[in-house]
């Protein structure tokens, strides 16, 4: 092989090197593909030339990224034969929180039509995973700066503690002095109810005596007639004596509980209470009545505040494993809650409860200056500081007006009140 052979060799093997190259930079493919315009508000760092996923998928790349008027269009190429539904989702995606973003695509439904060749749809503005931290950090940190403020925040959660610390003092003496007339009460129910067991076992044997004709009884009784009535009276003494031992069961069966909570509102300035009491006619099954936002309507406000003063909570709830339910009025409008215990299974870490309620599903009405049309939300935390007391942070009016609430909160038990009403429940059962 001469020279000028093999220089032609190299040239011709440097020229289809340099052709491959320029094919595979330039992005060049023997695939067919058809255009398609994404426009977004904000595309957060998305590349040119990434690539479009399809339910996880490669489908396509990005072909450009520019402005048109104040809104920013992609212009990608997706595979053909590829079907993308009119109602899909184009979002920005992230292969990590820190990884590289891509064109996403969540699919939709068939029945709402193909995307054609050329179109331009509408992407999705959901914040991606970096800037949606970013934003939950900015928001803490507006928390933090909001509880550090000028001091009052702290002086005001402390003085609500200090209130919270004499109304338990109060508590406690109430509790003392009802508490030994209340087991008074609870001693003769149970003497009573032990009574009325030794009358059924002695009737079972004196009516088994009298049928087989043993003993004394069954020897005197020897009249079918006489035999009879005494049967039936001891037959009507013991359903009699059933009747009275279940309603007496009743009567030590009602458990009822005060409940005491006073919330500050930082944006009002300002407190309101909550007071009600919460009736147990049988366990996971409770009634709640009481008064929502309670204030003197003579006092003047320091801050706006959007909650309807002094209004009526009255409720019918289910304590079914950690979730307590319940529906009714809330704070006058009608409305549903739940509250979960995600720890409930230990009572070493049961000390967590989260709140969500929403109610008020017409509100279509002025509200200081401020019209709402859109139902109430409200959300929570709180922390069980003892069996009795607990303390949170409760986000009232999610959608429309948010205001964070501090919330300082006492139940406590009242047995003589459960006992009248075993009482008002045992007269109820004997006029029928």
């Amino acid at each position: 092989m001469n020279d000028e052979t093999r220089v032609g060799i190299f040239v011709l093997a440097g020229m289809v090197l340099f052709g491959t190259a320029i094919f595979l930079l330039g992005d060049y493919s023997f695939k067919t593909y058809y255009p398609v315009v994404v426009e977004f508000q904000d595309v957060a760092g998305l590349p040119d030339k990434s690539v479009v996923k399809l339910a996880g998928v490669e489908v396509g790349k990005i072909k450009e990224i520019y402005l048109k008027h104040d809104m920013v269009r992609v212009r990608i190429s997706v595979l053909e034969g590829v079907r993308i539904y009119k109602n899909s989702k184009f979002l920005v995606g992230s292969t990590s929180l820190i990884g590289s973003k891509y064109l996403q695509i969540d699919q939709g439904d068939a029945s709402s039509g193909v995307v054609e060749p050329g179109a331009v749809v509408q992407g999705s503005n959901i914040l991606p995973i970096d800037r949606a931290m970013a934003k939950a950090v900015e928001d803490i940190q507006g928390l933090v700066a909001e509880l550090r403020g000028d001091g009052s925040m702290t002086k005001n959660f402390n003085e609500i503690l200090s209130n919270l610390r004499d109304v338990t003092a109060s508590v406690n003496e109430i509790v003392s002095t009802s508490g030994p007339h209340a087991e008074r009460a609870a001693e003769r129910l149970d003497g009573i109810t032990a009574k009325l067991d030794s009358i059924l076992a002695r009737t079972d044997v004196l009516m088994a005596s009298i049928n087989n004709g043993d003993g004394v009884a069954g020897a005197l009784i020897s009249d079918k007639q006489l035999k009879a009535d005494v049967t039936s009276t001891l037959n009507n003494l013991r359903d009699a004596s059933a009747s009275v031992k279940d309603i007496a069961g009743r009567v030590g069966g009602f458990r009822t509980y005060w409940n005491l909570e006073s919330r500050y509102e930082p944006l009002a300035s300002g407190s309101r209470s909550n007071l009600g009491v919460k009736i147990y006619p049988r366990p996971g099954r409770y009634y709640y009545l009481g008064g929502s936002n309670i204030i003197n309507t003579k006092d003047e406000s320091r801050g706006v505040s959007y909650d309807t003063k002094n209004t009526i909570d009255a409720q019918l709830g289910w304590e079914i494993k950690g979730f307590d339910l319940y529906a009714g009025a809330l704070s006058g409008a009608a409305g549903f809650g739940v509250k979960y215990r995600p720890f409930n299974t230990d009572p070493k870490w049961d000390r967590f409860r989260f709140l969500f309620e929403a109610s008020d599903f017409s509100r279509r009405r002025m509200i200081k200056d401020r019209f709402f049309d859109t139902p109430r939300y409200d959300a929570g935390v709180e922390f069980l500081l003892t069996s009795h007391i607990s303390a949170g942070v409760r986000v009232n009016d999610l959608q429309k007006a948010k205001r964070v609430n501090y919330t300082a909160h006492v139940m406590f038990e009242d047995k003589d009140i459960s006992y009248l009403l075993g009482l008002a429940s045992f007269g109820g059962a004997g006029k029928k």
